[in-house]
Order: C-alpha cells, then sequence, then structure tokens
C-alpha cells in the first residue's frame, strides 16, 4: 500500500502561533511529515521545522528574538537577518522538504504561494518576512519571481496557511477573542483552510493575541502542548495514525 503523504500546515498571527507549536511539539516525533505549509509567523515556524530545527529550537529563537519581532515597520527586516542567521543564509530552494508559503501580493498576475519551485535566490529569511507583511505594523515586502515584481503584504490574508491538495493536512491553529470575530482581519483565509483539513488542532485561549515577549511566547507554547496532550489521541486518529 502506497504511504499517504502527510503535510503539516502552520497557521499564522503573530504570538498565538506559539499555541499551534507547542501542539505540534507534542506530536513531534510520531507525525511524519512529508511537507510543510505556512503563513505569517506559521511560515517562518514551517521553514525552521523544514531546515531540521525542533520545536523547542524554533520556541526558544522566537522567544530571543520576540521583541525585535515586534518593532513596527523595521521588525520584518530584523526578522529576515535573524532567520538567515539562524538557518545559516539558506535559500528557500536547498530546503530538504518542500514548503509551501502564502503571500498576498499586489499584482494580480505575481504568485501567492512560494515553493522551492519559484523562489529562485530568495533566502529562506526573505520570504517569510514577507509572508509576515502585516499591513499597518510593517512595511511592504517587494519580491521577484519569474522576472516581475510586485509588492507583497502577509500571507495570512490569501491562505492561512496554504494547503497541499496532494496530502493529508494535519492543521495547527488556535481560536482567540479576535479570531472568532466576524471582521477578524484573516477570517476569510482562515475557515475555509480548517474545513478543508484532514485533522486540525485549534484550542481557545483569550490570553494570548498578536505580539508579546519572551514569558508570553514560552506560555503560549506550554498551553498549546498541554492542550494537545489531550486530544493527540483523536487528532492522529483523524490523520489515520493509530
Amino acid at each position: 500500500m502506497e504511504k499517504v503523504k502527510i503535510n503539516l500546515a502552520m497557521i499564522g498571527g503573530g504570538l498565538a502561533t506559539l499555541i499551534a507549536l507547542g501542539g505540534y511539539h507534542v506530536v513531534y516525533g510520531i507525525l511524519q511529515v512529508d511537507t510543510y505549509s505556512g503563513a505569517s509567523l506559521g511560515a517562518l515556524i514551517i521553514v525552521c521545522l523544514a531546515a531540521g530545527k525542533t520545536p523547542i529550537e524554533v520556541m526558544q529563537f522566537l522567544a530571543k528574538n520576540s521583541p525585535l519581532f515586534c518593532i513596527p515597520f523595521i521588525g520584518t527586516r530584523i526578522m529576515r537577518k535573524k532567520v538567515n542567521e539562524f538557518l545559516g543564509n539558506m535559500k528557500f530552494k536547498d530546503l530538504p522538504k518542500e514548503c509551501f508559503v502564502s503571500i498576498t501580493p499586489k499584482r494580480k498576475d505575481f504568485p501567492n504561494v512560494i515553493t522551492r519551485e519559484n523562489a529562485g535566490d530568495m533566502t529562506v529569511g526573505e520570504v517569510v518576512a514577507a509572508s509576515a507583511s502585516v499591513p499597518g505594523l510593517y512595511l511592504p515586502a517587494i519580491l521577484k519571481i519569474d522576472g516581475k515584481k510586485s509588492k507583497v503584504y502577509d500571507g495570512g490574508l490569501t491562505f492561512n496557511p496554504p494547503l497541499n491538495p496532494d496530502a493529508k493536512n494535519a492543521l495547527f491553529s488556535y481560536k482567540n477573542d479576535s479570531s472568532l470575530k466576524a471582521n477578524s482581519w484573516n477570517k476569510k483565509a482562515r475557515w475555509p483552510q480548517e474545513a478543508k483539513a484532514t485533522a486540525v488542532f485549534h484550542p481557545y485561549n483569550a490570553k494570548f493575541g498578536m505580539l508579546g515577549g519572551p514569558r508570553k511566547v514560552r506560555e503560549a507554547f506550554a498551553f498549546g502542548a498541554s492542550a494537545m496532550a489531550k486530544e493527540s489521541e483523536q487528532f492522529l486518529k483523524n490523520l489515520g495514525i493509530e
């Protein structure tokens, strides 16, 4: 019997995304991931995982750098530099496993998902910083793909996160008061993905929003791990993993 592919999909949303990462930490080593997908901070997380970093290492990296990433306007520039340092200036096309990262381009004929095939010589830092360019908080990125240039905004506005149609999608998410509002900034890009995914982890916690420092990063991660510990059996069962 042919092995079923598993895509790890990580939602974006700033600090609250650490809830999703904490949930994945519990099933890390059990869930054999073939491809990864993410948006915004979820994109940063999945490229680090695809490059071989553990959930704990990614959490520690984010705890150390979260105050810098929260700086308006220049936060994504710092993010690009720090991610490149963390992953040894790796090119996106050289990631060991395929990653799908959503962006929201201003130009209509521009790709809205970056893959190893169309990333050219962009570094992982360039790609994740572009996907995290929240309008109003950061400046838009400018990317060039296949000879075309476009301003690029947060990928969570388009697909939060993108999914892999050729795999079972294990979507790691969260719910808080902001995400449940009718005018939630990324609701149209978020809820359809949760409906399409094979298995969804999305615990509720009102304590964590978009921004937070090192202590909040660790607390959100711990909350996610605790929540997944209670539902990991059913989550894995939904993916056909007994």
